[in-house]
């Protein structure tokens, strides 16, 4: 790794990390990329930082250069294979287990379900340049759909847009639902002063979740929901705001401080992770054309975790 260093200067206040890097130290934007991907890649006073957090004057800010013999470039081994669903010579749909991250980002730079996909090609000696379409938080299971080229990528990603690629969702929601489905549309922005979290907001860019209750049970619900739009924590930060924040979500659980809620996740201890599985994905074969529908089964942690509750 190359690290550099810069002090923003007076005239250079204002701009956020990533024109910094674009326009000030000509960095391009794969390498952007890169250090978003990279442990501690981009760092404002010592500090991991956002590309999207304004600098001030004095402002220190360190980046670390991924070079051509960086050891990041090597693959681990794994010694599971990926739970692949569907496959043909253009798509690869994968079932992602809770707490693998799809992408490198921090704390998971190589153990992730790309590298796990990238060795199980490597290992049956296909050269493949995969791209995911959409993809899932880490504490998410459920399906991950890859496309096996540029092409196929375009395809699928012009299907996401236009509502031909449909993804479900089934989540396990605290309380009692008064309406058993609905729609929630609150735009949806990142809470301020925090690195992680999301928030309902006016200023926010615009969200749609739709859901249906499946179940009641006596203190949540098996809820099933569908989206429009494809905003980072979206179902968690919609469902949470409407005073039904998914069981076992540590992030977001706080956020409501209903009785009914704290004697939902009560009941629901068992799983130590947001209740939310992709359990199914249906898009268009991008160049044959012929409607396919994968399914993920139901995960493990989360059918304990209604069983506790019959």
């Amino acid at each position: 790794m190359n690290k550099k260093t810069y002090l923003i200067e007076k005239a250079e206040k204002g701009l956020t990390i990533q024109q910094y890097l674009k326009q000030i130290a000509g960095f391009s934007n794969a390498q952007i990329r890169s250090m978003k991907f990279t442990e501690n890649g981009i760092c404002l006073g010592g500090q991991r930082a956002r590309v999207t957090t304004r600098l001030s004057e004095g402002d220190v800010l360190e980046v670390l250069l991924e070079t051509k013999n960086s050891s990041s470039a090597h693959l681990l081994s794994f010694e599971q294979m990926p739970d692949i669903l569907y496959e043909d010579a253009d798509v690869i749909a994968v079932n992602k287990p809770a707490g693998m991250a799809v992408h490198p980002s921090h704390g998971h730079y190589q153990d992730t379900l790309a590298n796990q996909l990238a060795y199980y090609f490597r290992k049956n000696t296909q050269q493949v340049e995969i791209h995911s379409i959409g993809r899932l938080d880490l504490e998410t299971s459920g399906i991950v759909l890859f496309a096996k080229h540029r092409a196929a990528a375009a395809r699928l990603s012009r299907q996401r847009e236009d509502g031909r690629l449909q993804k479900t969702y089934l989540a396990i929601c605290s309380g009692i639902f008064a309406e058993k489905n609905g729609t929630l549309n609150g735009a949806i922005a990142p809470l301020p002063g925090s690195l992680m979290k999301m928030c309902v907001s006016k200023d926010g860019k615009t969200a749609v979740t739709h859901y249906q209750v499946q179940k009641q049970y006596m203190e949540a619900a098996l809820v099933q929901l569908t989206l429009e739009t494809g905003r980072t924590h979206q179902i968690r930060v919609h469902m949470a705001d409407a005073g039904h924040p998914l069981i076992g979500d540590r992030l977001y659980f706080a956020d409501t401080d209903q009785k009914a809620d704290v004697d939902a996740e009560n009941c629901f201890t068992g799983i130590k992770r947001a209740a939310l599985h992709a359990s199914r994905i249906c898009f268009y074969q991008p160049f044959e054309g012929k409607r396919i529908t994968v399914e993920a089964p139901f995960p493990e942690d989360m059918k304990k975790c209604l069983f506790r509750d019959e």
